[in-house]
């Protein structure tokens, strides 16, 4: 931990910095010193009458208790005095008598540097720097002080003058750019990007004239070398084309009054509506109730639990459908079941199990599937797909609750607002 040992005071803690503490071996050894200094003094001007060889007479530990107290007080007061040395200032006064002299700010922070000594290195080269004016060299060897990279700073408008058909011009006169590197090749990380990023800041506001602006950028550069040999192609591709070939003119959002929130809350269910152009990431908002509010959706769902091999029973509505069934990710088996007889709307209630309550039917599975409600199969279909009626949101909802009035915001190609229009003859538009 020593620094610099050489102190010109006759006693004092050798250490530097030394501790604030009246603690530690050197304390005790300096402040033992002193005693014996006082004590030798005060034996020889004394009378020889008083005089003692030993420390047995009662006077002599009474002195030697003040001799103590007073050589505490004397070696206290130097090192307050070492404090005004920059050389030894203690850590505990290093923002008060020198840091405040270069980071007069304090509300903005001031660097972090790891060590006690050398924070004390960087606070005095900080002042040499300023007392050599605020200079280009003066900033890049400031930003040096706080990183372990390669340093460059660059002048736009002189960069400007050098270099043909550069971006930058006259206007840029008063700006600078920091570009710091690391690595043997320019191709390592900082390691904590967010302190460094801070000290540099401090840094250059410390140092920089006030007229002027500074951009930092931690600097990466690819350099391949003969790691391998490759050709390139590039394969190109208009990024609009797909959005023409899709129909642009669809609604902002579903919306309905029937929306209910599952006891597990995160779960928000309308069989009524089909979710499956909603996107993860969409808004729910729930314009009344105990719900109220705006939450963020995180998955779309058919069942909440989804593959359930034990039969459960169910009903549908308005058809009337009855059976047992069981479950397979998304689809619906009842062997004993001819889900042609489903129509359009059809919402199934499963009365038991993991998977209970209600769900829209959307799918005919088979070779002779389709939408529910328009099978022209001649055999019965046993599989049936509901449609995505569930959706699951990132947070809870204060509680579990029906008959909730809601919007949901749809996939974006069909993002617009509604246009009600009187008046047009539209036949045109429909093959009879």
């Amino acid at each position: 931990m020593a620094d610099d040992p050489t102190k010109y005071l006759p006693f004092s803690v050798e250490q530097n910095p030394s501790y604030v503490r009246t603690v530690g071996q050197q304390w005790k050894d300096a402040c033992r010193d002193q005693v014996e200094r006082i004590l030798e003094v005060f034996f020889q001007v004394i009378p020889s009458n008083y005089f003692s060889q030993t420390m047995g007479p009662y006077y002599t530990l009474q002195f030697q208790a003040a001799a103590e107290q007073i050589a505490k007080i004397q070696v206290v007061a130097q090192e307050v005095f070492y404090d005004g040395d920059y050389d030894f200032t203690r850590p505990e006064f290093l923002y008060q008598i020198l840091g405040s002299l270069v980071f007069p700010d304090q509300s903005r922070g001031i660097p972090q540097i790891d060590g006690d000594v050398s924070y004390r290195d960087f606070l005095k080269r900080m002042v040499l720097l300023l007392l050599q004016g605020a200079t280009k060299n003066t900033i890049k060897e400031g930003v040096e002080l706080v990183t372990d990279g390669t340093v460059e700073v660059i002048e736009k408008a002189i960069a400007a003058r050098d270099t043909p058909n550069s971006a930058w011009g006259f206007d840029e006169q008063f700006e600078f750019e920091i570009n710091v590197s690391a690595g043997e090749n320019c191709d390592a990380f900082p390691t904590d990007p967010f302190t460094s990023l801070s000290n540099i800041a401090l840094v250059i506001r410390a140092l920089k004239p006030a007229h002027t602006l500074y951009t930092y950028r931690h600097l990466f550069k690819e350099a391949f070398g003969t790691l391998f040999e490759d050709s390139m192609s590039w394969d190109m591709d208009m990024f609009f084309y797909e959005d023409f070939r899709k129909f642009c003119l669809g609604v902002k959002a579903i919306t309905s009054s029937v929306g209910e929130t599952l006891a597990d809350r995160r779960l928000f269910s309308d069989p009524t509506r089909v979710f499956s152009p909603v996107s993860v990431g969409a808004f729910l908002e729930i314009t009344a109730g105990p719900n109220k509010g705006i939450y963020q959706v995180e998955d779309v769902l058919v069942f909440p639990f989804g593959t359930d091999s034990t039969a459960r029973s169910y009903t549908t509505s308005p058809t009337g459908l009855t059976g047992t069934l069981t479950i397979s990710g998304n689809d619906i088996t009842d062997v004993n079941q001819d889900f042609r007889l489903a129509v359009e709307g059809e919402v199934i209630t499963i009365l038991d199990g993991p998977n209970a309550g209600k769900y829209r039917l959307g799918t005919l599975l088979g070779l002779e599937g389709g939408p529910v409600g328009f099978s022209t199969a001649l055999n019965p279909i046993t599989g049936v797909r509901p449609n995505s009626s569930i959706l699951r949101l990132t947070v809870r909802m204060p509680q579990t609750t029906t008959g909730q009035t809601y919007s949901v915001s749809v996939d974006r190609l069909g993002v617009q607002i509604p246009h009600d229009v009187a008046g047009e003859n539209v036949s045109i538009f429909f093959v009879s």
